[in-house]
């Protein structure tokens, strides 16, 4: 700053400092009341803008916060996820079994509820054991019916005190006397040889060249023989052909073989 500039800026602070002393008390307080009343709004901004601002970084959340809950959320979700998977397999499972006791009640025969306890991969689609046996009033000598609420799954062969062996419809030792519904034909239906880790097949054999059968028609036990109940779903037919000396279809089973869990065993009349 020049000279020039300094001389009068120190003679007007000097005057304005004596006449600030010189001032009555009463005269001073208006001074003091102006130059407040002047300088207030800027303080009143200032008290306002640095409240918000603190109020600003008090709600922001630091990089760590953030990821504490993060973490949080995502274990939430999949806790979440985990209970709803629960829940949907409890549901399943209660309407499975509701239809399971359903079909009990109806069925014209009595039947022995029975669990699957083992299952070999080698003979996956030939035999189960189930947890029933003698002690459950099953028959030693085996030969009954077991089935679902679905159709029929095959029948009892070697039983033991608490456990028996099923051998089920698609095995070939597993015969079983059917008829088509609508028709006059009958025959036999048994598992039929396949390639080595592949689904057997099923066949209805003995049917007459001219039967002609359509697909999807169904196929069910006749009764004859004493072992397999009459009317029990067995399966529906896929294709029909004639062979040299007799008509053969293809058979679809009724009941899932591969996802049996809970079966039924015929031990006698609904009487």
């Amino acid at each position: 700053m020049s000279r020039r500039l300094v001389i009068p800026s120190v003679l007007i602070f000097i005057i304005a400092t004596g006449f600030v002393l010189f001032l009555s008390p009463h005269n001073m307080r208006r001074v003091q009341a102006g130059f407040l009343g002047i300088i207030s709004p800027f303080l009143k901004t200032g008290s306002t803008v640095d409240k918000k601002y603190r109020d600003f970084r008090e709600g922001l959340k630091t990089l760590e916060q953030l990821e504490d809950e993060n973490k949080r959320l995502v274990v939430a979700n999949k806790e979440m996820s985990a209970t709803n998977q629960t829940l949907r397999g409890l549901e399943t499972e209660n309407n499975r079994l509701r239809n399971a006791l359903g079909y009990r009640e109806r069925a014209v025969f009595k039947l022995l509820p029975a669990r699957i306890i083992s299952r070999d991969a080698s003979t996956w689609y030939n035999e189960v054991i189930i947890d029933r046996g003698v002690a459950d009033g099953l028959k030693e000598e085996g030969d009954q019916a077991v089935l679902t609420e679905e159709g029929l799954v095959g029948k009892t062969t070697v039983v033991s005190d608490h456990s028996a062996t099923v051998v089920l419809i698609s095995d070939e030792a597993c015969r079983v006397a059917a008829s088509v519904e609508g028709t006059r034909e009958q025959g036999i239906v048994k598992g039929e040889r396949a390639s080595s880790g592949s689904i057997p097949s099923i066949g209805l054999n003995f049917l007459s060249k001219q039967a002609n059968l359509k697909n999807g028609a169904n196929i069910y036990t006749s009764g004859a023989g004493g072992v397999f109940p009459s009317g029990v779903l067995i399966g529906q037919v896929k294709d029909f052909k004639m062979r040299e000396l007799d008509g053969h279809a293809t058979v679809v089973p009724a009941v899932d073989l591969t996802t049996l869990e809970d079966v039924f065993v015929v031990v006698g009349d609904n009487k």
